[in-house]
């Protein structure tokens, strides 16, 4: 028993959860950066399409929004605090609901358009949860 109590478990490169959030990071941060050199084309792969680039304020607060998600994600991960992103992931779950929501009722919005959003709320869940129940690798015997 006390020999279990000495091993230390590490989330890190191994585990797929590890990838999978890394991975979701850089599309936040890909979506962000788009968002500021083509936001006309944001706006309509958002499924809110603007059609004058002078009313492409909300495509750049939606980019600076997914910007600080995706960095703040690469942080944690980076620093390894895989409860803060359990956390991060059940709060900010809301995010994509919220936006599929706003497209499927603004401007006569089709759920073709806002499925995204949906999947990918779903998405997060799924990630929160594998991030959950993964287990870290023992470290107590060393890394090889």
């Amino acid at each position: 028993m006390s020999e279990e109590l000495g091993k230390v478990k590490r989330w890190g490169p191994k585990s797929l959860s590890f990838w999978l959030t890394i991975v979701c990071a850089g599309g936040l941060i890909g979506l962000g950066i788009n968002g500021f050199i083509q936001p006309i084309a944001a706006s309509k792969a958002f499924g809110l399409e603007v059609l004058n680039p002078l009313d492409s304020g909300y495509v750049r607060v939606k980019a600076t929004r997914d910007l600080a998600l995706g960095i703040s994600i690469i942080v944690f991960v980076f620093m390894r605090i895989k409860k803060v992103l359990i956390a991060f992931s059940l709060v900010s779950a809301i995010i994509p609901l919220i936006d599929g929501i706003l497209v499927l009722t603004q401007y006569g919005g089709e759920l073709k358009d806002s499925l995204q959003h949906f999947i990918t709320m779903i998405g997060v869940l799924l990630i929160a949860f594998l991030l959950w129940k993964e287990k870290g690798i023992d470290i107590s015997k060393g890394v090889s």
